[in-house]
């Protein structure tokens, strides 16, 4: 796509950016952020660089063509080039010699340099030399970045962003080949516009860029509608407090809140070249939401002018190369769409079904989100790169919520209960899951060795010199159905369980600062409802929950990872409120959660 020159800039925008950036560089200039970004390794050295340029070059920064910075960003260079391997990679933590990961620090070098080709460096011989520094760390790379390989799925499109845009700063069509051969793989995009890893941090900081880099220089307008519907997604999975969902991500984020900030500069850059109004409004979100990268916004904006114009639906505007002492003074928390506690307009409901994922906004104000995609029932363990949290309910009820419900259960350590399959039929949903063990007969005939030496094999929870695939085995199953059913003001929870008596604990993990009532304290965090209803009162509201299912010392009110967390000493237990319900299987139990 061309570049593109406007003379309007939305001026609240350049002016919160400005002065986020000017910050970080500040706290970089003074030694109070450097130690941060240089424990990032070549990332954080090679951003130190990019924050000096971006307030040299931008012409409304208070370092605005500041000697002094400029002599820093070559400092910072000098310690980037002397972290360049002789191969042209870079190393950093456990990743040695990435090709992919030398090509996030590449794709940074790549745009500071088209920076200050498209700025211009005038007669300023440092401004200069530095561009020429930066290009030799470009062509130092290069033939590393066109033979090297990757191991996760989104390092394809980080990898062939560096190239694609590499490749057109130095003119060199290998690069831009090696970038096609990467992308004639497909991308890992589902009909619901989540990445296969269907996670919001790497689609964030790698997909969504570096395919839109792709697009641009390989004139690949589709993927400039794949990066928007994925925008749309996530969107559509933001709750009203900016948060994005990641139960069903398959990387770090799954066990955590994600902020929408990240998405700030790809939701402009789709709201300006789509003319999406939605997107607009994200954009507006995001950049009051946490972990914005000011810097990063400021280089698209300086290198693609009309990337700073005003969003579809705003105003104000002035010329584009203002200073922030010409520029009007943001607006308000809460002025025009799109502004403070407001959520971006999502759906009243998402289905996303290859990740067995529902969002559903009520009528009520009640956000349920119910989840029944983990990978751990197909793939049969606990790994990285798998979703694995067993969270199946999220419930945002007005000022009070319940951050997680989870089953527990005690059955040969195979952990807690997530769903295999997962139906929906307007508002009831039902999750579904079958787990077994086994107990091994007696080897017979050829498989005896008089020796006593088996093969050491795993049985799938359990790994022992025992031949188990020669054995006939006595299965034990447990078959757990969950239906869900959302009302305008919470969810009735139904649990069927068919196997030998054992106990089971329903966990609600509440959300943090209210007052439970009704519930006996069992320690550490833990609550246990034995009768009756629970109170959990926040924000003037109550949550009910309910009724108790009795007690006893065969049924804890405890949370079981499983054994592939405990044998190691580890768990994805979570902390804060927990409220607990317990019984026995086999049979069935309803439990309540409702705003009073």
């Amino acid at each position: 796509m061309g570049e593109r020159t406007d003379d309007a800039v939305d001026t609240a925008a350049v002016c919160a950016l400005l002065a986020a950036a000017d910050d970080e560089t500040a706290g970089l200039l003074d030694g109070t952020l450097e130690p941060a970004a240089r424990a990032r390794g070549h990332r954080g050295v090679m951003a130190m660089v990019k924050a000096a340029v971006v307030g040299v070059l931008h012409p409304g920064s208070r370092w605005h063509g500041d000697a002094a910075v400029v002599a820093r960003a070559r400092e910072w260079l000098a310690d980037l080039e002397a972290l360049q391997a002789p191969s042209g990679l870079f190393s950093s933590g456990d990743n040695l010699a990435s090709p992919p990961d030398s090509a996030f620090t590449i794709t940074d070098v790549a745009a500071v340099t088209r920076l200050l080709r498209v700025r211009g460096y005038g007669d300023d011989p440092e401004l200069r030399e530095l561009h020429d520094r930066l290009t030799a760390v470009l062509e130092a790379a290069a033939g590393a970045l066109v033979v090297g390989g990757v191991h996760t799925p989104n390092h394809r499109w980080e990898l062939g962003g560096a190239l694609a845009r590499t490749g057109a700063l130095l003119g060199d069509d290998a690069l831009l080949d090696r970038a096609r051969t990467w992308l004639a793989e497909g991308v890992d995009v589902d009909d619901d516009g989540l990445y296969s890893e269907r996670s919001p941090n790497y689609a964030a900081f790698v997909s969504n860029h570096s395919l839109t880099t792709l697009a641009d220089v390989l004139d690949r307008p589709d993927l400039h509608e794949v990066v928007h519907r994925s925008l749309h997604t996530q969107l559509d999975l933001t709750d009203d407090r900016g948060n994005v969902e990641t139960v069903q991500s398959r990387r770090q984020d799954q066990n955590g809140p994600y902020p929408l900030g990240p998405f700030a500069g790809q939701l402009r850059r789709a709201a300006v070249r789509h003319a999406c109004a939605r997107c607009g409004r994200g954009a507006r979100r995001a950049a009051e939401a946490p972990e914005l990268d000011a810097v990063d916004l400021l280089v698209q904006q300086l290198t693609e002018p009309d990337l700073a114009g005003p969003l579809p639906g705003t105003g104000a505007v002035l010329a584009a190369d203002a200073a922030p002492d010409r520029l009007a003074p943001p607006a308000a928390a809460g002025d025009g769409p799109g502004l403070g506690g407001t959520a971006p307009d999502a759906p009243a409901r998402r289905h996303l079904r290859d990740a067995r994922l529902l969002v559903d906004q009520r009528r009520g104000g009640a956000r349920l989100t119910v989840y029944g995609g983990s990978d751990v029932p197909a793939i049969g363990r606990v790994a990285s790169g798998l979703a694995c949290n067993p969270t199946f309910l999220r419930a945002r009820l007005g000022g009070t919520g319940v951050e997680s419900v989870r089953l527990s259960r005690d059955f040969f350590g195979l952990g807690p209960f997530r769903a295999s399959t997962m139906d929906v039929d307007g508002d009831r949903v039902v999750l579904h899951e079958e787990v077994s063990a086994a107990y091994y007969q007696p080897l017979a005939g050829p498989a005896l060795d008089p020796a006593g030496r088996y093969a050491l094999e795993h049985e799938g929870r359990f790994a022992a010199a025992m031949s188990f695939s020669r054995r006939a085995r006595d299965v034990v199953t447990l078959t757990t159905s969950v239906t869900v059913d959302l009302r305008d003001d919470g969810a009735d929870l139904t649990v069927t369980t068919d196997a030998p008596a054992t106990g089971h604990a329903l966990e609600l993990a509440l959300a943090p600062g209210g007052e439970l009532t009704g519930a006996e304290d069992r320690g550490d965090g833990r609550y246990e409802l034995v009768d009756g209803l629970a109170r959990y009162v926040q924000g003037g509201q109550a949550l009910v929950v309910g009724p108790g299912l009795g007690s006893g010392p065969d049924r804890p009110a405890l949370y079981r990872p499983g054994e592939v967390y405990t044998f190691l000493g580890g768990t994805d237990a979570l902390g804060g409120t927990r409220l607990y319900l317990t019984w026995r299987s086999p049979g069935t139990v309803a439990v309540s959660l409702r705003l009073e």
